[in-house]
């Protein structure tokens, strides 16, 4: 069972949104995933949102257009209404500053984009049953 039954991802990669969703609900079907495609449409979600409604996690993507995940992050931990919501940011792009940035803005880890059905199994049982 999912420690957050309702999760937020980031992503504007069609694809990725779909291998996420299958792999949740098959953790724990009685979770919730919910989509937007880059930033700014995020942000556009969660304002509409009851605070009853928001997510217990959001995950970013990197590399989106228009807001990428780390501008993302800032977004989220600059508002007073967001920032206590755990994100994860994961990315294609593995450079260690990067990483320790995100960590230093309030993410809640950093990791490398899954590529594999069984790695993004494992991203979600390590990042969304453990923490």
């Amino acid at each position: 069972m999912l420690k957050y039954k309702k999760i937020l991802l980031v992503d504007d990669d069609e694809d990725d949104r779909q291998i996420f969703t299958e792999i949740v609900c098959d953790v724990d079907p009685e979770a919730m995933v919910e989509y937007a495609e880059n930033g700014l449409e995020m942000i556009a979600l969660l304002d509409k949102m009851p605070d009853e409604e928001l997510p217990d996690m959001i995950i970013l993507d990197q590399n989106m257009p228009r807001m990428t995940g780390k501008e993302s992050l800032i977004f989220l931990k600059e508002s007073p209404r967001f920032q206590q919501i755990s994100t994860i940011v994961y990315s294609t792009y593995q450079v260690k500053d990067f990483y320790q940035e995100c960590l230093e803005l309030g993410a809640q880890d950093v990791v490398a984009k899954p590529d594999t059905m069984h790695a993004y199994r494992e991203m979600v049982e390590q990042f969304l049953v453990m923490h």
